[in-house]
């Protein structure tokens, strides 16, 4: 049984169900370790004193995509973390899905480094705009195992309708980003910075 009177198996027929302290313990592992990444790429300007705010400024691009990243990565932990606090347990199917996420929040540190790096170069916006795709789309399918599992509050018609079409426009801009990289790539890095500032504006507590 658990603490909160749940057990840890379903009804016969069902599939097992188990605690969800340990998937949750390794997926705010994996955001603090990515959290903390993100900023390993940013580094010091170097010379001295006099040519302290040019180095400043040549280091603007990685402080910025870090700060982007930082706060796309704080969003993401924030959907998960409303996902798991309506769960009355995990499966095995959850377990995976939910692995599958964490990889790809485990590459944002990369993506983030190569867009710092070559900042507004189009292949470097297109990598981290299918790094953004691939976060969305394995965090709605956590959501998707986790609703068709029946190990989740059951959300009403309206509310299923709110998350869906969210990770949709998500998934949407994400893709629009990725085209604006070859055709006007500061429309695309402008993309993705309104990206976390939209959605955390637009939400709605009731629907998760």
């Amino acid at each position: 049984m658990r603490g909160d009177g749940s057990s840890n198996e379903e009804r016969p027929g069902t599939g097992r169900r188990y605690r969800t302290d340990r998937t949750e313990g390794i997926s705010d592992g994996v955001f603090a370790v990515a959290l903390t990444l993100l900023v390993l790429d940013v580094r010091p300007p170097e010379g001295g004193v006099s040519q302290l705010v040019h180095g400043l400024v040549l280091i603007a691009p990685r402080l910025g995509t870090f700060a982007l990243s930082f706060a796309i990565v704080a969003y993401y932990w924030l959907v998960h973390h409303l996902i798991f606090a309506s769960l009355r347990g995990v499966k095995v199917a959850l377990i995976w899905a939910n692995m599958l996420f964490l990889f790809t929040i485990a590459v944002l540190p990369f993506s983030t480094a190569v867009l710092g790096r070559y900042f507004l170069a189009p292949v470097a916006l297109a990598i981290y705009g299918a790094n953004l795709f691939a976060c969305t789309s394995t965090l709605a399918g956590v959501w998707f195992v986790a609703d068709h599992s029946h190990i989740t509050e059951q959300p009403t018609v309206s509310q299923r309708r709110y998350i869906v079409r969210r990770f949709g426009v998500q998934l949407i801009v994400a893709l629009l980003g990725i085209a604006c990289a070859f055709l006007a790539p500061a429309l695309a890095l402008s993309i993705f910075v309104a990206l976390p500032i939209v959605f955390a504006l637009t939400y709605h507590r009731r629907y998760y």
